[in-house]
């Protein structure tokens, strides 16, 4: 059956996806993407970290762990600075620089890691705002975490292209939706037939890795297929399949 693809884009600027992991605030502290992609051999890349408030200070600490709920920091990449002291409605910038450590990541697929920017607000509380008011009894305000995907040089296909050579077939119970790419494919919906199929970061299941297949339940698991994925740019493009 030959594949037919109506490809839409809806480039995001300034929302939040509700099936990503948050990176825009709409007020407060936020960051200026939802994703990054971080070519290998890149020298840096630059993230903006914005106060969008009228009246309140900020400490932003900005590390790389290799879950969205690990507080491990990971050194495959350096974040300088690590730490940002915002005024209201200011914005700075923060660089991603590739360190010795990605030679030892795979040269074969993506690897993704998740940026956290936390921050907490100024008060009479902890009017001097320095690194250990980050820990102990302070709560936290907000806290963005975006995916980072490591993109090794020399991937023969490009990802849009594997977003639309999902492949989806009948199981029991089911549809088993498989990635023959390099790439981590993020869907923001999927219907089968007259079916929507339930997708969400809560159930942890809108992602693909590379080289793998996720099953999704359903009562229906044949018919036209359609199929919403995140780019690289953060915009929605839509897929048919008859």
């Amino acid at each position: 059956m030959n594949l037919m693809s109506t490809i839409r884009y809806s480039i995001i600027g300034m929302m939040i996806f509700g099936l990503e992991i948050t990176g825009l605030s709409a007020a407060g502290v936020g960051l200026n993407t939802t994703r990054i992609v971080f070519p290998q051999n890149s020298q840096s890349i630059p993230v903006t970290v914005r106060n969008s408030t009228e009246n309140e200070e900020y400490l932003v600490q900005v590390y790389l762990t290799k879950t969205p709920s690990d507080s491990t920091q990971e050194t495959v990449f350096d974040i300088l600075p690590p730490m940002l002291y915002l005024k209201p409605g200011q914005q700075r910038d923060v660089r991603i620089t590739e360190t010795s450590s990605s030679m030892n990541l795979p040269k074969d697929r993506e690897s993704i890691y998740y940026l956290h920017a936390r921050a907490i607000a100024r008060s009479e509380k902890n009017a001097e705002l320095n690194v250990s008011n980050m820990k102990g009894d302070v709560k936290i305000a907000i806290e963005n975490v975006i995916k980072v995907f490591y993109r090794p040089a020399g991937l023969v296909q490009t990802s849009d292209k594997a977003q639309e050579s999902l492949t989806f077939s009948a199981v029991q119970g089911g549809v088993q939706v498989t990635n023959n790419s390099p790439y981590y494919i993020t869907l923001a919906s999927l219907k089968v037939g007259n079916k929507q199929i339930d997708i969400s970061a809560k159930k942890n299941n809108t992602m693909v890795a590379p080289f793998s297949n996720i099953i999704y339940p359903t009562t229906v698991n044949t018919g036209p297929t359609t199929w919403v994925t995140i780019n690289d740019l953060g915009g929605y493009v839509e897929h048919t399949k008859p």
